[in-house]
């Protein structure tokens, strides 16, 4: 029994025994691995390339090589201008200890055309640590502009002009505005080059058309393109007609007049041509006979020659700029007639009617035959054959009053210049309708009218207060008449009476005629004698 007892009792002390060596062993082997274990450090991080680049965002990122021993609180990248970027500058944050050691970052808020430098960069308690550094560039915009209001429009030219308030990241090589007469111009078409860089320009638009609808944007060129202002319009001036009058018609001889005009407004363009355009028909235009003159505004004259004898003609001025021609008031006129003796007589348009404004004073037919001169007053009183005679017989009165003729005369038809005619009873009639009598007194004999003859009277000649207004421009003077009975003068200054060609509508041993009187307002008509000696007046064919 005993021996069993050691043993157990000796079993049991091994055991312990076994126990404080294990223990020992644990504890040596846990000193030594204790004393192994290195301090925690800083992380390794390494930087990605960067890709995705815009002018405003990038990608990048990096790789955690080694949380240095510590957990990783921080990382991503950091960006900058400079070189050496921290997380001082622009960073991201990308998480803290991530599923995978690799992490993506986005760059934002990047301005055009710059040159950046980026890091990744891992922290943990012990601090921060940089991956390699990279460089990249965003790319360049086009320049930000904006477009001035128009200003100071004329005829062919504008002003404008723009501010270049952002480069786009590269330097401007030009600026300017463009314009089209259609939408969003272009530096393809017409613009100016204000030169380089930043800030306000003006721009001065030249060579337009008046009147013409244009439409205009600023402009900034660098390497990345052009970039343009808002689009704005305006219309050019517009050059209206000019204006121009038509001067009075001066220095009227037998085949020439003077007359002009005068050009009071260029319309806001240049005159091209001016002048005076006439016919014989009314309305004339530059399709018509015309005369050119020089110059531009203001006044200037216009000889007309080779005009027609004793013919009405109708005159205008005229001036033409690049919106078309204008025309001036229409005046009318009538050149001067003559006779085979080369007398020459004023002419005067009233109503429709082109009269003589003297009394004639030929000595021969219009076939160039004489007509027989006859001072002896019974001999004159007993013709039936044509005759004339100057008042008193003396030729001096012949130049102011004109001749006196016999019906006989006249009954030839042949009296008056070719193109002419002695007037008819109706002819008279026309022009005292014309002068405002009515059809009553018109076709009434004797006394007719109410001031018919103060207008046909001349201002001057009338004795005793009989002179006239001259209203009608027919000018008669009192250049009395011969009579058929005894072929004496009488009447110079009272009186004076001219043929019709027309025969007394009851004898026609007389022939008809109008009469006026110093002390009369009125006309008389009525028949005489035909070997009476009356003036005559012509009147156009």
């Amino acid at each position: 029994m005993s021996f069993e007892y050691v043993n157990f009792h000796s079993m049991r002390n091994k055991f312990h025994f076994s126990i404080i060596l294990l223990t020992a062993i644990t504890a040596g082997l846990l000193f030594i691995v204790t004393s192994c274990k290195k301090d925690p450090v800083v992380p390794t991080v390494s930087t990605s390339q960067v890709t995705e680049i815009t002018a405003n965002t990038a990608k990048s990122g990096g790789t955690i090589v080694s949380d240095g021993g510590e957990e990783i609180t921080q990382m991503g990248i950091c960006w900058a201008e400079t070189a050496g970027p921290s997380i001082t500058d622009f960073i991201t944050s990308d998480g803290r200890n991530p599923g995978s050691a690799s992490f993506t970052s986005t760059i934002t808020g990047l301005q055009p055309g710059i040159t950046y430098y980026v890091r990744a960069y891992a922290k943990n308690s012990i601090g921060v640590s940089y991956g390699e550094e990279i460089s990249f560039q965003t790319p360049a915009l086009t320049p930000t502009v904006t477009t001035a209001a128009i200003s100071e429009i004329t005829l062919n030219s504008a002003r404008s002009g723009g501010n270049v308030t952002n480069t786009g990241g590269a330097p401007v090589t030009a600026k300017g505005v463009c314009w089209s007469t259609s939408a969003s111009p272009t530096t393809d078409g017409s613009c100016t080059n204000d030169g380089a860089g930043t800030g306000i320009f003006t721009s001065n638009i030249n060579e337009l058309t008046s009147g013409q609808k244009y439409y205009v944007r600023a402009y900034a060129t660098n390497s990345a393109g052009t970039g343009y202002g808002e689009e704005l319009s305006f219309t050019t001036d517009q050059v209206l007609l000019p204006t121009v009058t038509t001067s009075e018609i001066t220095s009227v001889g037998v085949t020439a007049a003077v007359t002009g005009g005068n050009v009071t407004y260029d319309g806001g363009g240049d005159i091209l041509e001016r002048g005076v355009c006439y016919n014989t028909s009314g309305d004339p235009d530059i399709s018509d006979s015309k005369k050119t003159e020089s110059g531009t505004t203001g006044t200037f004259v216009s000889s007309l020659t080779n005009l027609s004898a004793g013919t009405i003609y109708y005159v205008r001025a005229y001036a033409r700029n690049s919106s078309g021609i204008a025309y001036g008031n229409e005046r009318i006129f009538s050149t001067s007639a003559s006779d085979v003796d080369g007398n020459i007589y004023p002419t005067v348009i009233i109503g429709s009617q082109l009269w003589m404004q003297k009394d004639l004073k030929t000595t021969r037919f219009n076939d160039n035959t004489a007509i027989d001169n006859v001072t002896d007053n019974l001999t004159w009183a007993g013709l039936s054959t044509p005759a004339y005679s100057w008042y008193d017989n003396q030729p001096s009165y012949g130049s102011t009053y004109g001749i006196i003729y016999n019906w006989h005369a006249v009954g030839t038809g042949k009296l008056c210049p070719l193109g002419w005619h002695v007037p008819t009873d109706d002819d008279f009639k026309d022009l005292e309708r014309h002068l405002g009598m009515t059809e009553e007194q018109v076709n009434a004999t004797l006394w007719r009218g109410t001031d018919q003859g103060t207008q046909l009277k001349s201002t001057s000649t009338w004795i005793d207060n009989g002179n006239g207004t001259n209203a009608s421009g027919w000018t008669a003077l009192a250049g009395g008449y011969r009579y058929g009975v005894d072929g004496g003068f009488v009447g110079l200054g009272y009186n004076t009476y001219w043929w019709s060609s027309s025969e007394h509508w009851s004898d026609t041993t007389k022939g008809l005629y109008r009469r006026l009187r110093s002390e009369e307002t009125g006309v008389f008509r009525e028949g005489v004698s035909k070997a009476g000696g009356k003036m005559v007046r012509c009147i156009r064919d």
